[in-house]
Formats: C-alpha cells, sequence, structure tokens
C-alpha cells in the first residue's frame, strides 16, 4: 500500500474536520491515505483499478468526482488544504522535513514549498481543489513521495528505528499498546487478562494503555478532543443504533475531566459503564479486527459477521493472555 499526505481529525457535533498538526510518522499517514480511499471509493466494476491508481499516486481518472474528492480528503486532512479559509497550507510540508530531514534534499523541498505558497485561495469544492492543486503534485510528486514516507526503503528505516513505538503494518492497534504497555515478562502482563475483557482499572499504567488505545482509534485526537463521528462511525459498522450513542457521549461530555492524561480513561469508562457497553463492545472487537489492516474495505466493502469476528478476538486474547 503506497501513500501520501496525512493526518487530522473530525470533531463530532460539528461534523468538521479539525487537522492535526504535523510532523506526521508513518502510521498516521497510512491511516489517512486508506481512509480518504475507504470513504471515496465508488462500488462498481472500475473500483478496484481505481484503487490501484490511487495507491501508485496517479489521480486518475481525472474527470472522476471520486477522485477528486480523495485528493481534496488526502489535502484537507494533511493540514495542505483549509476549507474554512480556502488557502494551501505549506507549513506541514517544513514540519515533516525538519522530523524527517534524511527523507528529502531541502532544496526539493523548498520548491515544493514555493509551490504551494503560490496556489491562489480556492473554493471549498473537491473539483476546485483538485484542479488547483493538480499542478503541484504532478510536479512534485516524486518529492512528496519521500517527504510523506511512501518511498519504501525509507520507511522501512523509520519502522524499524522506532519498532515498539509505532504501530507496525499489519499489527492491530491493541496488540501494539497491550504490547507497549504491558509487555512481555512485565510485572502487569497478567492485567491483560481482565483488560481484555473491558475490565476497567484505575491505575497510571492502564491510563496510559486507555489513551494509546483510544488516540490510536482516533477516538480521541492528538489535541486531546472527543472525536465522536469516529465512535459513531465504529457502531455503524455493526449495525447499531447511534442516537443512543450520542446520548451517552454527551453525557459524558459533560463530566469531562480538564486533566488530558485522564481524557481517554474518562471516556472508555463512561462507554464501557453506560447503556450503550454491549454496543459498544461489538463495535470495540470488530475496530480491533479491522485495526490489524487499514485496508480491511479497500478491495470491496466487507460485511459484518459477529461469529467471525468474536472468533478473531478470541485468537488473540488467547495469543495475549494464554491460560
Amino acid at each position: 500500500m503506497n501513500l501520501p499526505l496525512v493526518l487530522a481529525v473530525v470533531t463530532i457535533s460539528s461534523v468538521a474536520l479539525v487537522t492535526a498538526k504535523g510532523p506526521f510518522d508513518p502510521e498516521e499517514m497510512h491511516f489517512i491515505f486508506t481512509r480518504c480511499m475507504e470513504d471515496n471509493l465508488k462500488d462498481g466494476p472500475d473500483r478496484v483499478e481505481t484503487l490501484l491508481k490511487w495507491k501508485e499516486w496517479v489521480t486518475e481518472p481525472r474527470d472522476d468526482p471520486a477522485t477528486h474528492c480523495f485528493a481534496k480528503c488526502v489535502l484537507e486532512m494533511s493540514g495542505l488544504y483549509d476549507a474554512a479559509s480556502g488557502k494551501f497550507d505549506a507549513s506541514v510540508i517544513e514540519a515533516q522535513h525538519k522530523a524527517y530531514p534524511n527523507s528529502e534534499d531541502k532544496g526539493k523541498v523548498d520548491a515544493l514549498v514555493k509551490a504551494v505558497q503560490g496556489l491562489p485561495p480556492t473554493k471549498n469544492d473537491c473539483t476546485a481543489v483538485f484542479r488547483a492543486f493538480g499542478p503541484v503534485h504532478m510536479a512534485h510528486k516524486a518529492t512528496s513521495i519521500n517527504l510523506f514516507h511512501d518511498n519504501k526503503a525509507l520507511t522501512k528505516g523509520i519502522y524499524e528505528k522506532l519498532g515498539k513505538d509505532i504501530r507496525q503494518r499489519k499489527q492491530s492497534y491493541f496488540e501494539f499498546c497491550e504490547n507497549k504497555h504491558y509487555p512481555v515478562g512485565s510485572p502487569k502482563r497478567s492485567d491483560l487478562c481482565k483488560i481484555r475483557q473491558y475490565v476497567v482499572l484505575d491505575d497510571a499504567q492502564f491510563k496510559q494503555h486507555t489513551d494509546c488505545i483510544m488516540k490510536g482509534l482516533r477516538y480521541i485526537t492528538k489535541d486531546n478532543i472527543l472525536n465522536c463521528d469516529e465512535i459513531k462511525r465504529d457502531f455503524k459498522q455493526v449495525n447499531k443504533d447511534t442516537g443512543a450513542l450520542e446520548k451517552v457521549l454527551n453525557t459524558c461530555k459533560a463530566k469531562e475531566p480538564r486533566d488530558v492524561k485522564e481524557k481517554s480513561w474518562h471516556y472508555y469508562k463512561c462507554l464501557v459503564e453506560s447503556s450503550v457497553v454491549n454496543d459498544f463492545k461489538e463495535a470495540f472487537d470488530y475496530r480491533e479486527v479491522r485495526s490489524q489492516n487499514y485496508g480491511y474495505h479497500l478491495m470491496q466493502k466487507q460485511q459484518y459477521n459477529k461469529p467471525a469476528v468474536q472468533a478473531q478476538v478470541s485468537e488473540v486474547d488467547g495469543k495475549q493472555c494464554p491460560s
């Protein structure tokens, strides 16, 4: 899976995009790029062909509204385009190169920055944004590929360097957080036997673990903002009503702690102890399965199969908490 541009998040009551600030690591790029694909790929005989082109940074079919909206999604969620002001912003490019200076020659990065800075204000419309940014994309594609973690050789090195501090490809975000905060052989590794059965602990280690998962699933943004839409999205994936969920989230939000270190734990605990707990567990389990493969729905939309999901989660339970 190739991967261009960036990450951000959606605030939820307003359904407005709240872009997270860069720099972004390869996992963040991979998540946003595949999410923009998932949201904009159309069913039909051309789905796979279009997908393969997008993976290769080929923005075609050029006259296809889906391609236009896919490109705008990546640009907007990366912070390269701001829908509210209608302006393009090159600051994320500079932040990216500062964090990963070996990814590309500074002269080429400066040229990309200058090109983006020269773009005029553009109305918040898929086609308009696509056409405005198109020449920049074509002229600086190679630079973007290196800078935004799509050069496989460079990206491989970053994954290896970060090791347990980044979710590895094909690793579920749950296992990543569990192995990071409750590593094999550690005194509290056995706590996973309770944690994976939705027991809420109140110690600092569990709160760090919960923050890892809630942010990894994008339920809580990098800036510690609740992302209700992402949670509702997961409920819809398992065919659950989001009306009751929304009421619960509003109640949880009214009691939100000021301490940012407590927010993820607060919302997780609030959901587990709420009237929608069973629906939440089902949605959470399915997200665990899908978090192993960000391209889960790309080749074709998968139908939710509860018994199959339960079997997969049980298999992970046995791996993480052997009897």
